[in-house]
């Protein structure tokens, strides 16, 4: 079977479908499959599905939706509902695990991809980087557990997958910079900024971009707007890094060194 966590989610077993259509069923092994390979809690569960004041009948509906996940998997593999009982989806204590290998889910690969590219980035081997970070980056299919009710629980998962997500982004803007494919770099920084506007390290990267580009008026205004955002918006003012990155940009002759260093030129 094949599981995908990076956007909705999905089991399919030779190419076919067999996601629980089910809403609490589907939430029930969307965490599950969020903490792979770990105990999930009845408690834990019941509060995803249910809140802080499940009725009580909660625990027999539980029961009854991991029984109906066996045996959608039992039939999609040929297999017992026992043997997925034993193997795939086990009792475990006061809860239950879903058991995967690192080859039959999504998640995984791209974590490994994203170490890889790390420690390519830091051999200089940027351009092989980036092309390491699209492929990670490509398994993305949308927002995690958009087809999914989530709870407490998945929207706390969804904010780590989301983190994660954003960091590889930014390493592939800075991969770019660093091969030198600026133009690249300011396309998916835009992206970002839009999709987060108050934060700091994204900007930076857009204004490193641009400044890169030859649009060093546009790098100062990213600037600007970004200050004003946070001073009208959040009472704060840019880090100093940040402006320190501003003000390098501001000379007529700025230290060509920090510019470098901070991959905004080459």
């Amino acid at each position: 079977m094949e599981f995908r966590l990076l956007g909705p989610i999905d089991v399919s077993e030779q190419g076919r479908d067999i996601t629980p259509t089910a809403p609490k069923q589907r939430q029930v092994l969307a965490l599950l499959l969020a903490r792979a390979n770990r105990r999930v809690s009845v408690p834990t569960l019941l509060n995803e599905v249910w809140g802080y004041e499940p009725p009580r009948t909660a625990t027999t509906a539980l029961q009854t939706y991991i029984g109906s996940l066996r045996k959608t998997f039992a039939t999609a593999t040929g297999t017992t509902a026992r043997h997925i009982a034993e193997h795939r989806l086990v009792t475990d204590g006061n809860g239950y695990a879903l058991k995967l290998a690192d080859t039959e889910w999504d998640r995984p690969r791209f974590e490994q991809l994203v170490l890889e590219a790390r420690g390519l980035m830091e051999e200089r081997e940027s351009q092989r980087a980036t092309e390491v970070l699209g492929e990670a980056l490509a398994m993305w299919r949308g927002t995690p557990f958009c087809n999914v009710k989530a709870g407490s629980q998945l929207t706390a998962q969804s904010r780590v997958l989301n983190e994660a997500h954003l960091a590889a982004c930014e390493v592939r803007v800075d991969a770019l910079l660093s091969a030198g494919r600026f133009q690249e770099a300011v396309g998916d920084a835009v992206a970002l900024v839009e999709e987060h506007p108050y934060h700091e390290n994204v900007h930076a990267q857009l204004m490193r971009a641009l400044y890169a580009s030859g649009r060093r008026a546009a790098a100062l205004e990213v600037y600007q707007s970004l200050r004003r955002r946070m001073s009208d918006d959040l009472g704060i003012t840019p880090s100093p890094t940040t402006r320190s990155l501003h003000h390098a940009m501001l000379q007529d002759r700025p230290d060509q060194r920090y510019l470098s260093a901070a991959g905004a030129v080459r």
